[in-house]
């Protein structure tokens, strides 16, 4: 195991979300995301260069999305969602999702006219849930229609299942390397030393081996932060909600902000980046907050 006595021994918890995070920044690199997509449909030999990102944020919800929205060729529309919890409202999501992104790959192409009598031409929809649980074992298919209105429903979205773990393509290995870490949480708790085994033990199977060779670094960062939301709200004795900023009370808000982003700066000697990540603080306010926070 690599020696890293300073990384390993600090007293800081991996994140509960780490492996969503991992998810966006492992398919969000185009190698990984044309080999999702080459997985999915390996008939059509999937390239980086036959992929665009067409991945939504924050757009049918409040926070922000697990998804990976993918065109291949221009002519398949791959969306994908991971989850650790079972939820059959994952089909609800994917269906707005597809929705949203249809209509926003047709308001980019003008040429297509949906009022018009000529039939347009849009890529085919491909839905995937990519469930790395480990409760039980779950279908290798869903149905909208089946699950929410009945089998006779006009309306339907038939949507994959992948759950078993391997090394056969990036897909499984991805959801290997998720349950390798669940392992090593129930060992260590959430802390450095599981990640540090997790990508360890990873790379000795040959699991995601490139690419935690090339972003070691990036993963232990993306999985690790001194404090969840949670920890934040019992320390600081308030709510930390993004949607709760009224502008009423935004002046309040801000000063307390402001403190609490100041106080895990000094106690935790973060930066103050780091701070404003493990306080959730909002794009837009960060600027605003760290003038004050400047001498």
């Amino acid at each position: 195991m690599e020696k890293d006595a300073d990384w390993m021994d600090a007293p800081g918890k991996a994140r509960r979300k780490g492996k969503d995070s991992v998810f966006l920044d492992l398919f969000g690199i185009p190698r990984y995301g044309a080999q999702m997509a080459d997985a999915l449909h390996p008939e059509l030999v999937v390239t980086e260069q036959d992929i665009e990102y067409v991945s939504l944020h924050s757009v049918l919800m409040v926070k922000p999305y697990n998804d990976m929205g993918i065109l291949v060729k221009g002519r398949l529309l791959v969306c994908t969602e991971a989850q650790s919890t079972w939820s059959l409202n994952v089909l609800v999501r994917l269906f707005l999702y597809l929705a949203e992104t249809y209509h926003r790959y047709i308001q980019r192409h003008k040429e297509l006219n949906i009022y018009g009598t000529k039939k347009i031409s849009l890529p085919v929809p491909c839905c995937t849930v990519i469930y790395t649980g480990e409760d039980k074992q779950r279908p290798d298919f869903l149905s909208l229609a089946e699950e929410f209105f009945g089998k006779d429903s006009p309306l339907d979205l038939r949507v994959n299942v992948i759950w078993q773990p391997g090394r056969e393509n990036i897909i499984r290995q991805y959801i290997r390397f998720c349950h390798v870490f669940n392992q090593q949480v129930r060992l260590h708790g959430l802390t450095g030393l599981a990640i540090e085994e997790t990508i360890r033990i990873c790379q000795s199977e040959d699991v995601l081996a490139d690419y935690l060779g090339e972003r070691k670094k990036e993963v232990r960062d993306i999985m690790m932060t001194l404090f969840d939301q949670e920890e934040v709200t019992k320390r600081y004795g308030y709510e930390m909600k993004e949607e709760g900023r009224a502008e009423g009370r935004a002046e309040g808000r801000a000063e307390r902000d402001v403190l609490s982003i100041r106080n895990l700066m000094e106690t935790m000697g973060l930066t103050m980046e780091k701070a404003m990540d493990a306080l959730k603080i909002p794009m837009q306010d960060r600027e605003r907050y760290a003038a004050a926070l400047r001498p």
